[in-house]
């Protein structure tokens, strides 16, 4: 197993932790609250603006062409999918003007700003680990949300959610971040191995609190 893909379960505990909670289960039954997932996306809209800016940054930061293109197709993947949560939005009767106007939750901006201060502060090789969580543990759960509850997924309300975040399109967008990641590794001390493990087990964190916000409808402690 490669260094990166290690990741995963170098963050076991929290990494089921998030895929066992209420929220992420209750989308898989297809029980969620309404209320709760329409709290969800707008925090989620606000979230992935933020998101997208961290890939900017990749961008400016990147020292050749193939990691330029790819920074730049994942911000415009995390744009399209910010019009997607504007859809999910307007199906809620919220206004553009209203999702735009949402007040980010202190979970949501403690997150994004986590992301950012990593990118600024460090390399290539730390953001990617900083933003890696979000794309590859959305997509590892709605692929077992899909295949754990195939048998009701038809009358899911959640359904769309779930195939969208276990596509092989979504796959694809992120799955650069393996390899690079590994090559950024190579000659790395333990020690520097380590600071970037605890960068993604710390967003994975953040992952978590981010579905527990949502579930409880927090805006703060």
């Amino acid at each position: 197993m490669s260094f990166t893909k290690s990741l995963k379960e170098r963050s076991k505990s929290v990494w089921d932790a998030c895929y066992n909670h209420p929220f992420v289960q209750s989308i898989g039954q297809g029980t969620l609250d309404k209320e709760i997932f329409k709290f969800y996306i707008s925090q989620d809209y606000k979230y992935l603006h933020e998101y997208a800016k961290v890939f900017a940054l990749g961008a400016l930061k990147a020292t050749d062409e193939q990691m330029l293109n790819n920074f730049t197709k994942f911000q415009k993947a995390v744009v399209d999918e910010i019009n997607q949560q504007r859809n999910y939005l307007e199906s809620f009767g919220i206004s553009i003007e209203e999702a735009d106007a949402t007040v980010p939750s202190l979970f949501n901006k403690a997150y994004t700003s986590f992301m950012m201060a990593v990118g600024y502060n460090g390399g290539i090789l730390e953001l990617l680990a900083a933003v890696l969580p979000c794309a590859w543990s959305y997509y590892d759960f709605g692929c077992r949300l899909k295949e754990d509850y195939k048998d009701n997924l038809e009358n899911n309300y959640y359904k769309g959610w779930i195939e969208a975040y276990s596509s092989d399109e979504l796959y694809d967008v992120f799955s650069w971040f393996f390899p690079a990641m590994d090559k950024l590794c190579e000659g790395k001390s333990d020690g520097e191995l380590d600071k970037i493990a605890n960068i993604f087990k710390s967003s994975m964190e953040f992952e978590y609190l981010f579905w527990d916000m949502a579930y409880n409808k927090k805006m703060s402690y």
